[in-house]
């Protein structure tokens, strides 16, 4: 079933800006309320005001004094806010109430299940029977009808998913939550998958390689960027927990390393990181350092037990890091970094584990095509978008998508021409 989204209301401060509601700045200046921006009008310099949306949790403000600047000057500070790093966190930091409640919703699923033990490679992720389907060659399921359809089936009906797929699929709930209705009428299920993760970071959300916060450039400094930005920016952040060694010091494949979500972190664990120049690194490296202590005292006779319990308590105290980050890991829940840790120690104890972050592509692609939505939406501006380079979709007027599938831009501008 096709969703009719809701018309997008400009809604201002005053009527200065508002006579027409479909022009440029009126849907832009409407985009950015939409986002959580306040917008007024002033007699005094105009301006952006608390604009450090990760560290707290005020409204950023847009001022504008016709006054002084003319629509066009008013235009590109709009246009400049909504593709900000304010805009950005602001999206961020809403994402906490939408990871606890799309990972609530998978937690409450009983029929949510880890494979069975068994020679790798396995496929990550076996879905509800008529809701996914296998996207041909490219190595992963897409939804059959919608996204939220697709969804909602992963809350309440078995499924198998390992924990590289469960991250995946943790992620696409959480934005799946904070669009809402938005979520169908903006994408398209070949926008997204689900499985093998090489084939994962192909789909079309991915390879489009628009961050929100975090690129590849950043990768290896992105628990730093992060913190920099504050508490805010954390929310929904992937990344894993991986072994040190190669696979030959693997003893359980199923637990060879760890995909997490972040779901949330304490303001006291911020701080921990941003006082470390490299806190990866550094992290890493006391990891390191403890599995080296235990393994001599598993080594000397220790009994495995008791020292996976006294080395979860000294991860514990060791870095707010550890112990005040919450993190989601399929089929383990919600635990600490402290927890795990000492989880693999008992699985793989010949090998220490340390971090790797994830890049935030597809947090970064459903945000810019919910901006871009929108604001076509509010033009009234009838568009093709190209999803993959055999795909494009057809949007009208009123930002209602075709449920068309177009092989190539010129048939589906052949088709939007067609259609006014």
């Amino acid at each position: 079933m096709r969703v009719w989204p809701f018309l997008l209301v400009c809604a201002l401060a005053d009527t200065a800006l508002s006579s027409n509601t479909t022009s440029p700045l009126s849907c832009r200046l409407g985009v950015l309320k939409d986002l959580g921006w306040d917008i007024h009008q002033t007699a005094s310099a105009p301006g952006l005001y608390n604009t450090d949306t990760c560290s707290n949790d005020l409204p950023p403000i847009f001022t504008y004094n016709q006054g002084v600047e003319n629509r066009m000057e008013i235009l590109q500070r709009s246009e400049s806010a909504l593709r900000s790093v304010t805009t950005k966190c602001l999206v961020s930091r809403q994402y906490r109430e939408s990871m606890e409640a799309s990972v609530g919703k998978l937690i409450q699923n009983e029929l949510f299940e880890f494979p069975l033990k068994g020679n790798d490679p396995r496929d990550p992720f076996i879905p509800p029977a008529q809701s996914w389907v296998p996207a041909g060659k490219r190595g992963y399921d897409i939804p059959r009808q919608s996204i939220s359809t697709a969804v909602d089936a992963l809350y309440t009906k078995p499924f198998i998913s390992e924990c590289s797929a469960a991250a995946q699929i943790a992620q696409l709930a959480l934005f799946k939550e904070h669009y809402g209705v938005f979520t169908d009428a903006m994408l398209q299920p070949q926008d997204i998958g689900i499985g093998i993760w090489p084939e994962y970071i192909k789909n079309p959300s991915i390879q489009d390689k628009s961050p929100l916060l975090i690129n590849s450039k950043r990768r290896k400094q992105a628990l730093k960027e992060l913190a920099n930005l504050g508490r805010g920016a954390f929310y929904g952040q992937s990344g894993y927990i991986k072994p040190y060694r190669n696979l030959d010091y693997i003893d359980s494949m199923d637990n060879r390393g760890q995909n997490f979500v972040i779901v949330d972190i304490s303001p006291n664990a911020v701080a921990a990181i941003k006082q470390r120049k490299k806190p990866l690194k550094e992290l890493s490296r006391l990891s390191r350092s403890v599995w080296k202590r235990y393994k001599r005292k598993l080594d000397e006779g220790g009994d495995k037990e008791q020292l996976v319990t006294q080395m979860e308590l000294e991860f514990e105290s060791l870095d707010p890091f550890f112990s005040e980050i919450e993190i989601y890991v399929h089929p383990l829940k919600v635990r600490t970094f402290a927890f795990h840790l000492a989880r693999q120690f008992k699985w793989n104890p010949r090998t220490p584990f340390t971090f790797e972050m994830y890049e935030d592509f597809q947090s970064g692609y459903f945000h810019n095509r919910y901006v871009d939505y929108r604001i076509r939406q509010c033009e009234q501006q009838p568009y093709c978008r190209k999803i993959d380079r055999r795909t494009f979709i057809m949007t009208d007027n009123t930002g209602i998508p075709s449920p068309q599938v177009f092989g190539s831009s010129r048939q589906c501008q052949s088709a939007l021409e067609g259609s006014q």
